[in-house]
């Protein structure tokens, strides 16, 4: 697979289409891959702590999009992926976006198949207080994506999710090869924000957040990777936040030179993952009760990407 580790400018979706645009045509070009990740908020850029809080919530709404079928055309950031995944034979996977559904608004992760069509999604279970305080709703269940060209299946996260073992055994459970999600500065209960004085920039507390991907792969006996990437701001004001991006591994924790940082921006990560192992991993009773709740496979069989009441 190829990660995407780039720069996203608040609220410039042209900017941002093109920009993906260009990387996701030189990393075809460039590397043999079946599946590109996208970084968080792929064209809106993130909006919790990123405007004022009195605009918020009409932001939230303005960049909400909607994943059921008979609106999926409306869907900017859907028909973007759905072209590449078309055009290279590829599985793509961005998110979150916020998404509508219904009244409520979500912060989701979806996939394209190389037909196009949406074939998975994940609505963030672990949403921060500043987030439900925005209007956002917690998803229920956490999400397994098939490869199915290479028979492999990518757990993913969003962000505080990793504060989270009980998602990340749920992910083992359904057969996960390896865990995914994404992460920029936010505002969590788990990490610390702060000020990178070298490069003037917002970013969380790096020891933290690797301590909690090597644990959570220990755990797992799992790959996890956490996509990270810049914020550029509006009106100018370069770059205002960024996150690196962080391979951690079972055996070793957090794989050193495999960190990608400020320096690393616009050039593709190439990952191979092993897919020998693409079954349901044992767990006592007890447990397997308790994740067997939580888990469902993002197939159309059993998600029909229907509205939430």
């Amino acid at each position: 697979m190829a990660i995407i580790h780039t720069r996203i400018k608040l609220g410039a979706r042209r900017t941002n289409l093109r920009r993906l645009e260009e990387l996701i045509n030189r990393t075809i070009i460039e590397h043999d891959v079946d599946l590109i990740y996208l970084p968080a908020y792929p064209l809106t850029g993130p909006v919790v702590g990123y405007y004022p809080n009195q605009k918020i919530k009409m932001m939230l709404k303005n960049f909400s999009e909607r994943l059921n079928e008979s609106e999926l055309q409306q869907n900017q950031t859907f028909m973007a992926l759905s072209k590449w995944s078309h055009e290279f034979g590829i599985y793509t996977i961005a998110g979150p976006i916020v998404e509508r559904a219904g009244p409520r608004l979500y912060l989701t992760t979806f996939s394209t198949n190389p037909q196009g069509e949406l074939s998975g999604k994940y609505r963030k279970i672990a949403i921060t207080k500043s987030e439900e305080e925005s209007g956002l709703t917690p998803g229920k269940s956490v999400v397994v994506f098939e490869i199915k060209k290479k028979s492999a299946y990518i757990g993913i996260f969003i962000d505080e999710d990793l504060g989270y073992p009980e998602i990340f055994r749920a992910l083992s459970y359904m057969g996960a090869n390896a865990i995914i999600g994404t992460m920029l500065p936010y505002d969590s209960q788990f990490f610390k924000m702060k000020n990178d004085t070298e490069l003037a920039l917002l970013t969380l507390e790096e020891e933290t957040i690797n301590n909690f991907l090597a644990v959570r792969s220990k755990e797992t006996d799992l790959p996890i990777i956490l996509i990270g990437g810049a914020v550029e701001g509006v009106n100018n004001s370069g770059y205002i936040a960024f996150m690196p991006t962080i391979t951690a591994e079972p055996e070793v924790g957090v794989v050193k030179d495999r960190i990608r940082t400020y320096e690393d921006l616009d050039l593709p990560i190439i990952v191979e993952v092993d897919t020998s192992s693409s079954k349901p991993r044992g767990f006592d009773t007890a447990s397997r009760i308790l994740l067997k709740n939580l888990c469902r496979k993002s197939d159309k069989e059993n998600s029909k990407y229907e509205d939430e009441e």
